[in-house]
């Protein structure tokens, strides 16, 4: 194991229901290239990745291969099947990654990822630890009980959107894996379940760009995107 040997996890196990495509998101097109290829070109122009992972679908293992064989990747790769959620195929990747000494691990849908933005992550997570990109957030936010009743405003000044590439040493985020696994855990994001184990995790400021696609709307604003980028 090299001292800052890097593999990226890339999660592509959803179906894509809240899209209403029959196609997963990850693989609809944009400007005749697939959400997917995007996320990965980013990974593999940073230069810091020394693997590459892609998690999917039992069903689209065989079209994954396809993209990698049609593509002139310089970065070795590894498809690996999903699990039965996100914290389950993430998990899967991790089993597979534990010669490297760090992980980042990344929506595939979040296809307007700059390189700069994982190089910044990448010295954070070497000088500081796990680390996560984000973005303060804009508007207010209400807490609101099971009647929608507004019952508190936090104070924005410390809300922070959260997205990925989250950024961990290997072991460490596969044991917070390991132990949610056991305790019935079940978190929105990887820096969640080390938060469980009272870990600390840094924000790094990324960009408002960096958008996960989840709707038609966002494949219209996506393509925007990456037409200036």
């Amino acid at each position: 194991m090299k001292d800052k040997s890097l593999a990226v996890i890339i999660v592509a196990g959803g179906t894509g229901s809240r899209m209403g495509s029959d196609v997963p998101k990850q693989f609809l097109e944009i400007d005749g290239k697939e959400i997917i290829e995007y996320t990965i070109d980013a990974f593999v122009e940073s230069g810091i990745a020394d693997k590459i992972y892609v998690v999917c679908h039992e069903d689209y293992i065989s079209h994954m291969e396809s993209i990698i064989k049609n593509s002139s990747l310089t970065v070795p790769f590894e498809i690996v099947k999903g699990g039965n959620n996100r914290q389950m195929s993430v998990f899967n990747g991790l089993k597979n990654a534990q010669e490297y000494k760090y992980v980042m691990i990344h929506d595939a849908v979040r296809c307007c990822i700059t390189k700069e933005e994982i190089k910044n992550l990448y010295g954070e997570l070497l000088k500081n630890g796990s680390c996560a990109l984000g973005v303060k957030v804009k508007d207010t936010i209400k807490v609101v009980n099971s009647a929608d009743e507004i019952v508190e405003t936090p104070d924005r000044r410390y809300l922070v959107q959260i997205q990925t590439p989250q950024a961990f040493e290997t072991k460490e985020i596969t044991k917070a894996h390991e132990n949610a696994l056991e305790s019935g855990i079940d978190a929105t994001d990887d820096c969640g379940l080390l938060e469980s184990m009272g870990q600390r995790i840094n924000v790094v400021y990324g960009s408002y760009n960096n958008i996960k696609i989840t709707t038609p709307e966002d494949m219209l604003i996506a393509k925007e995107i990456l037409k200036r980028q």
